[in-house]
């Protein structure tokens, strides 16, 4: 007998909401195990702290836990925790909790019994674990919080990304490293490694940050010339593999209604779909997510990876829903793409 293909869904419709719910429908059959869970993860990406175009919407959120709760009544008794570690907030001086206050979320807890919401800074806890810089190897630092969920959701949003070429479902959970290390997924600040000069040892992250929300163009001017960045758009698809190893989501949802192409993963422009994504293969979905901006998963070096070393499959069997032809466009993709699609060469 053939081993069960499990679905992905892509759904088109003028709704947010009603895209996500139908999206979650189609692959009704596969979230079957979340029956039994209790202490259930939802990761959403508020990685800016003023684009809305950029981050999760919290009626995306909604949108899942209202599915699961009205289709699933054991889960009527299990916990949804919202957690999430904005690096924006970090090295913008502000706060997760102030993004999570500022687009809405503190509104699902008034709403539901049975959720919370978290902030990466509140955890004082994590495990350390192994990647690599330019310069050789590293440490980042996982919340340990993340052991204590049997089942965990990724609600991403489609977007172009500035070291990576594109991120969805997967990448979204690197929002749990914490605060301090979430620049060494990139594979640039070398604290271990202090004679290995890069960008950042001259020019403070923060710094970096603040100058890319007012001159992009500059700032990714900086970027094509530096060395280390060049080798940083190899090294990040392998950090995000071993991360991804230690974070999987048991179901991606992707809301595509807006994406953003451009200068994502912040200061790119939004671009209206209507869309929106389901898998509990978290390969698969982010698979459409790559074809809906016109890419292939395989032109990405983390989902080639993942794909390779037997983590899901990002193929379209089991395709539900919509085709992508009649959903998707070519993105325009970030400045520095010409440097970053050139991740496999040695």
């Amino acid at each position: 007998m053939d081993s069960y293909i499990k679905k992905v869904s892509l759904v088109k419709g003028s709704g947010r909401y009603g895209n996500i719910q139908k999206a979650l429908e189609l692959i009704k059959p596969d979230l079957e195990a979340i029956r039994s869970k209790k202490e259930i993860l939802i990761k959403p990406n508020l990685t800016a702290t003023n684009n809305e175009a950029a981050n999760t919407h919290r009626e995306a959120v909604e949108a899942v836990i209202d599915f699961l709760l009205d289709n699933f009544n054991e889960l009527r008794r299990s916990q949804f925790t919202i957690l999430e570690g904005s690096g924006s907030a970090h090295y913008e001086k502000t706060s997760t909790r102030e993004v999570f206050e500022k687009f809405g979320y503190f509104d699902l807890v008034k709403k539901y019994d049975n959720v919370r919401i978290e902030c990466i800074e509140d955890h004082p806890d994590y495990s350390e674990h192994t990647i690599m810089s330019i310069a050789g190897p590293e440490k980042i630092r996982i919340v340990k919080r993340l052991s204590a969920f049997d089942f965990r959701i990724s609600v991403g949003v489609p977007k172009t990304h500035n070291y990576a070429i594109a991120t969805f479902g997967i990448k979204n959970m690197a929002g749990l490293i914490k605060q301090e290390d979430k620049s060494l997924l990139h594979g640039l600040r070398t604290p271990n490694a202090p004679n290995s000069k890069t960008i950042f040892t001259y020019i403070p992250t923060s710094a970096i940050a603040w100058m890319r929300r007012r001159s992009p163009g500059l700032v990714n001017f900086l970027f094509k010339k530096s060395m280390a960045y060049i080798k940083s758009t190899k090294v990040i698809h392998r950090n995000v593999v071993s991360l991804a190893k230690l974070t999987w989501p048991d179901l991606v949802v992707l809301d595509a209604f807006h994406c953003m192409d451009g200068n994502g993963p912040v200061d790119g422009f939004p671009v209206k779909l209507e869309a929106a994504v389901a898998s509990t293969d978290a390969l698969k979905a982010d698979g459409v997510g790559a074809r809906l901006m016109g890419l292939q998963p395989e032109d990405i070096g983390y989902l080639y990876y993942l794909y390779k070393e037997g983590m899901g499959d990002y193929s379209i069997n089991g395709m539900v829903g919509y085709p992508i032809s009649d959903v998707g466009r070519n993105f325009m993709m970030h400045p520095t793409y010409n440097i970053q699609k050139n991740w496999n060469l040695a």
